[in-house]
């Protein structure tokens, strides 16, 4: 079903469009899942977790050929909000959005919400995570991803940005306020 999202935000003002596929990316801890809940609320639209699609039982990774087939059948849907990063696939995802919501957080609040997750939650299934993938403690790999993000995805992330930035929508929040104004900007389907 088509809408119009309508609203202001920050520098970019008057959005009044058909919007159906929305993209949210970051680094781990900057937020992701959380605003693609609330815009799923707000807008109604299907919401994908990356990670429910992305990790077998276990912490497994898959065959990257079979979860590119995956991915790419969830951006060729008519509609959607796709949270997570994959960045095989992000030049894909990108291609196919409308809009383009990156989460540009410091490290360091990235790190803290990493470690209260870990602890808060540890041994459970979050909703956003895949079956059989319990939280656990960041082990050293994926603790060197979130460190070494920004000098290893930013520089794609922000050549896919500057790619796309006169056909699609693309925002680039930067910490709790912005991200919390953006939301309430929307109005609801």
């Amino acid at each position: 079903m088509l809408f119009a999202w309508c609203f202001n935000h920050s520098k970019q003002k008057g959005l009044a469009r058909l919007t159906m596929k929305i993209a949210i990316i970051g680094c781990p801890g900057s937020g992701k899942s959380t605003v693609a809940k609330q815009l799923h609320e707000k807008l109604n639209i299907p919401l994908y977790h990356l990670d429910q699609y992305y990790w077998l039982p276990g912490w497994k990774r898959p065959d990257k050929n079979a979860f590119q087939k995956v991915h790419h059948a969830l951006c060729d849907q008519p509609e959607w909000l796709i949270e997570g990063m994959a960045m095989r696939n992000l030049a894909y995802r990108i291609a196919k959005a409308d809009v383009v919501i990156f989460l540009d957080v410091p490290l360091w609040v990235c790190l803290y919400r990493i470690f209260r997750r870990a602890c808060t939650g540890f041994g459970t299934i979050r909703d956003t995570s895949a079956p059989g993938c319990p939280e656990r403690f960041p082990d050293r790999e994926f603790l060197s991803y979130v460190w070494n993000f920004n000098s290893r995805h930013r520089p794609v992330i922000e050549q896919l940005l500057h790619q796309y930035k006169d056909q699609k929508k693309i925002y680039v929040i930067k910490n709790s306020n912005e991200i919390e104004n953006f939301i309430f900007d929307i109005p609801a389907k």
